[in-house]
């Protein structure tokens, strides 16, 4: 392992910001060290958007193409050039794609959103995308947190309780989201659903998977996250993302306060 020292000389050397930390006078004039600073960094962002151009053609299969507009495509370039890191570069090319197959699928905020973050705080989202899902007539995505209802035979004698999911345990602690909130992708207020019908049955989807919820009781609501618009944009770029085991402990859940019917699968691949 390399020093502190030795680790700064080489950042310094490949960046030609070593002149003076050598030992010998430099060779070129500071002009000179600057030129070839400024065309390494061009040859570096050209790079990097051809990189982005290839991940995106190998997503392309034979979808029904629109023309996306002008300024955006100006400015995704602008941003997009500056994206080095490879995990990242292969979201920007799911981004062009999108714009590609649905001209004004993506906004300027959610790419400037997207080009704010470092690789980490991506994985952070899509782990918290893996785990969403939207109910009702609301199709934005959601981060279920628990189910609340009425316990005791009596009005007099009701309270709430809670039975509550957890979301530390698919590497998505209270901390993380804190940091979707502060990003902008997550609203910071953990909300409740109105009182759930028993007699008008719940939609709610899970990655692409539909379930038909029918409350056994009365007072049972929903509590959970909501994603901002911004979020929400990029949870569709992300696309699908099932975990298996939060599947398991969402049904598992929801069977102790609602009937569920529907589309529930038994397994699935897990990918973040």
């Amino acid at each position: 392992m390399k020093d502190s020292a030795s680790r700064l000389r080489a950042i310094a050397e490949s960046h030609y910001l070593d002149a003076l930390i050598r030992e010998e006078t430099p060779s070129q004039s500071l002009f000179e060290r600057a030129m070839l600073r400024e065309k390494q960094g061009k040859e570096q962002r050209q790079k990097n958007l051809e990189q982005i151009i290839k991940a995106a053609m190998a997503a392309c299969k034979n979808e029904v193409a629109g023309e996306p507009d002008f300024d955006w495509l100006v400015r995704y370039f602008d941003m997009a050039k500056e994206i080095h890191n490879s995990s990242m570069q292969k979201l920007w090319a799911q981004v062009l794609k999108r714009e590609i197959t649905n001209p004004g699928a993506t906004s300027m905020k959610a790419l400037k959103t997207l080009r704010d973050m470092t690789p980490k705080e991506a994985q952070t989202l899509q782990r918290a995308a893996s785990l969403a899902c939207s109910f009702g007539t609301d199709t934005s995505r959601k981060l279920l947190l628990g189910i609340k209802h009425q316990t005791g035979l009596f009005s007099f004698s009701r309270r709430e309780s809670v039975d509550e999911l957890s979301l530390g345990e698919y590497q998505l602690p209270y901390s993380s989201i804190l940091l979707l909130v502060e990003l902008g992708v997550l609203l910071a207020t953990e909300l409740e659903s109105g009182e759930i019908a028993r007699e008008a049955p719940l939609k709610l989807s899970y990655q692409g998977h539909d379930m038909m919820l029918t409350a056994k009781g009365k007072g049972i609501t929903l509590t959970y996250y909501r994603f901002t618009p911004t979020g929400n944009e990029l949870c569709q770029l992300l696309g699908h993302r099932s975990n298996a085991q939060y599947q398991e402990q969402l049904i598992e859940l929801l069977n102790r306060k609602f009937v569920v019917k529907g589309d529930v699968p038994t397994s699935f691949h897990h990918k973040v």
